[in-house]
């Protein structure tokens, strides 16, 4: 074999060696990659429950309030039966 025969395969060789690692070091990215996203779609399924969770003891916790027109309607019900009694009290009184 000539020097130049010898020089091109082991060239050719070594091209072949980085060849294999470069697909290995692929693979390997490609597996990570992989199990990574597997991972974040497990946490984000499970953050999408805590937040179902938390959305519904907000609702839970925010139905109980007494709000303003509730308030409003109560106030009306006692003006109106503050006047009802006024009037009873004024017809009674008229009857003296």
């Amino acid at each position: 074999m000539e020097p130049e025969e010898m020089e091109r395969r082991s060239g050719s060789r070594l091209e072949q060696h980085i060849g294999t690692i470069l697909q290995v070091t692929v693979v390997a990215l490609l597996a990570w990659s992989l199990t990574t996203t597997q991972r974040m779609s497990e946490e984000v399924a499970v953050l999408k429950v805590k937040v179902e969770a938390l959305s519904l003891s907000l609702s839970q916790g925010s139905s109980d309030r007494y709000r303003g027109s509730e308030a409003a309607r109560d106030f009306a019900a006692i003006r109106q039966e503050m006047q009802f009694l006024e009037r009873r009290v004024q017809a009674i009184e008229g009857r003296k």
